[in-house]
């Protein structure tokens, strides 16, 4: 299985191959989608900005402690999300998908917009059987001499 697909074509282009080609299109399919260098990059500058600031509020807290709390606790989870993400370097990511069965290698693959390959698992039964039924041909019907 390919890790992607027709990245030889433009963006477009691709999304219509892909669209044309799966065999089941998956609407708002979420999945962990790798961060940009640049995201990974924000994602940092936000923690150090975050950091400095939670300093200086919980120096101002030591004098005047009322009223800082809900501050205090936004950018701590701030930094907690960022941190997670920054680690992880992938962002929780809902969007159409596309499913393709290769049945040589019984499994199923995932792709995104871009023709990366997000998921794969083995093919069950059903789904093997499932695509033998869409290429079998219907028997031509036969004549029994009633119905000329």
């Amino acid at each position: 299985m390919d890790k992607v697909l027709f990245q030889e074509y433009s963006e477009e282009q691709r999304l219509q191959m892909l669209n044309d080609n799966c065999n089941k299109r998956l609407e708002d399919h979420g999945y962990e989608k790798p961060l940009s260098k640049d995201q990974v990059k924000q994602l940092k500058d936000k923690i150090t900005s975050c950091v400095r600031e939670l300093r200086k509020v919980e120096a101002e807290k030591k004098e005047v402690t009322k009223g800082y709390n809900d501050q205090i606790g936004k950018l701590k989870s701030t930094i907690e999300t960022a941190s997670e993400e920054e680690e992880k370097r992938t962002t929780f990511t809902c969007e159409t998908c596309f499913e393709f069965l290769f049945r040589e290698e019984r499994k199923i693959g995932v792709y995104n917009k871009d023709g990366v390959l997000i998921e794969e698992r083995p093919a069950t039964l059903k789904e093997l059987r499932d695509s033998e039924d869409m290429f079998k041909q219907v028997p031509p019907t036969r004549k029994t001499g009633t119905n000329n």
